[in-house]
């Protein structure tokens, strides 16, 4: 990196100026200039001129607990201290809702990846206490300030809490004893898309997709240690786009807490709303055929002792359908209404995936030759049906899979679709392109107030290399 050139950069955000604006004035990328600020600030900050500032408003306008596995807040939270500035935090309405739902006032949290303190604002607001660690000291300074407000809550409650912060790293969690947390929170890096200090070698943030990964599973271990039995461990994490194809960093994250002995209490999809699904996105989505990444995963996991397999129910799926040539859409998240979302998700599929001679679970239009693609609608069996593929599908062909997450006897989810995922990945004969989320939560109702009812299915579009 050009130093005077990073000076520049900063300077000019300092004056104001955005990195669309710089980056067309520097012919730099949004990573140079994160790269810049970090290496003259200690944070990934986007604006440099925005102070900490307390709103007046403690608490949400809408504070409705979700009771779906689709969250949506088209709002971010702009409550007590919160903002967008820190980059890659999530927005408190995340925290707020898994502290509401499996915490009581006066347990420990903990959050490893507390970046500028979000959980911590959260916790400090809802009476809980809190321990917040970071592998960036200047993170924790923020974070530290980002705590320091006053609200008219429950003030003999308020002195009584901890919060506190700690540098640390989340691989080794030594200055927290076994069993000793109530509720995990915690939203980590996603590999290196965003990088959260200059150059330290012990930030996860650095690491290439492997390495991250393998490293994930030492945060893992360390989670399931200092967890409470039969408390829940909650983190956010999404995918990440490499040449077009989708790399599914959440579903192989999910599957390294599941390997030490976690269980799969609630999988969530969190949406985005910072995709532009018209102009120019809108076109090179089609164009280019990739979509925008539109989702996250929010695993909600539990540390039990002494879990039984338990028997996998899965429904029938309606399979009348028709299709037809539909506005096709951009993102990795699709809404339908319950009564044609399969019409609407196959004819999705069959036009943007060149479905001239195609076919969905065996059945639909044939030309002579093989397939341009293979459509399957909740499989049993994933090595029958490559078995089939292999004999049907023409290389470069497209291989798409419908499936759902499901609620077992004990409470728990089975996610299929990382199942699936984690099959197809050792067949290297086939590579991912797209993980899209299909939901109907318009048409979805509460089923158990202890539990989130399940709105959303998945279609994981595979592309056959040979």
């Amino acid at each position: 990196m050009s130093e005077s050139l990073a000076r520049k950069v900063v300077a000019d955000k300092e004056k104001g100026l955005t990195d669309e604006q710089i980056g067309a004035k520097y012919s730099v990328n949004l990573k140079f200039i994160e790269k810049a600020i970090v290496e003259k600030y200690g944070v990934n900050i986007s604006d440099l001129k925005r102070p900490i500032k307390t709103s007046k408003q403690f608490v949400p306008r809408d504070d409705t607990l979700q009771s779906t596995t689709v969250w949506s807040f088209k709002s971010r939270g702009a409550w007590a201290t919160h903002s967008g500035n820190y980059r890659g935090n999530w927005s408190p309405y995340i925290p707020r809702n898994v502290i509401k739902r499996y915490s009581e006032p006066g347990d420990l949290v903990l959050d490893y990846f507390c970046g500028a303190g979000t959980t911590g604002v959260e916790c400090k607001l809802l009476d809980r206490n809190f321990i917040g660690i970071d592998i960036n000291p200047d993170a924790i300074k923020l974070a530290k300030e980002n705590v320091k407000f006053d609200f008219q809550g429950d003030l003999k409650a308020q002195q009584q809490r901890v919060i506190d912060f700690v540098k640390g790293d989340a691989r080794n969690l030594d200055v927290i004893e076994d069993g000793s947390v109530d509720l995990i929170c915690a939203h980590p890096p996603y590999s290196d898309i965003v990088q959260y200090t200059e150059n330290d070698p012990a930030d996860l943030s650095h690491l290439g997709v492997e390495n991250f990964l393998n490293e994930m599973r030492k945060v893992a271990l360390e989670s399931f240690r200092v967890l409470k039995d039969g408390k829940k461990c909650a983190i956010l994490i999404g995918d990440m786009r490499k040449h077009k194809h989708v790399v599914p960093l959440g579903f192989w994250t999910i599957k390294r807490f599941l390997d030490v002995g976690f269980r799969l209490k609630e999988l969530v999809i969190k949406r985005q709303h910072n995709c532009k699904t018209t102009g120019f996105w809108y076109t090179n989505s089609i164009k280019f055929n990739f979509l925008l990444l539109a989702h996250e995963y929010l695993a909600i996991f539990e540390k039990s002792v002494g879990t039984t397999k338990q028997r996998r129910k899965y429904g029938k799926w309606k399979t009348d359908y028709e299709i037809v040539k539909p506005e096709l859409e951009s993102t990795t998240v699709w809404i339908f209404s319950p009564e044609d979302w399969l019409t609407k998700t196959l004819s999705n599929i069959v036009h943007r995936y060149n479905g001239q001679n195609y076919a969905v679970d065996g059945e639909g239009k044939h030309v002579n030759g093989p397939l341009d693609l293979a459509v399957y609608l909740n499989p049993a069996n994933i090595t029958k049906l490559l078995q089939k593929v292999k004999s049907d599908l023409k290389t470069d062909g497209v291989l798409a899979i419908l499936c759902e997450d499901v609620r077992l006897r004990n409470g728990r989810v089975f996610s299929k679709a990382i199942q699936i995922e984690r099959q197809m990945r050792k067949r290297n004969q086939f590579m991912i392109q797209e993980i899209i989320v299909i939901s109907c939560e318009n048409g979805a109702t509460i089923q158990n107030e202890n539990e989130l009812t399940i709105s959303h299915r998945y279609a994981l579009i595979y592309r056959r290399a040979r």
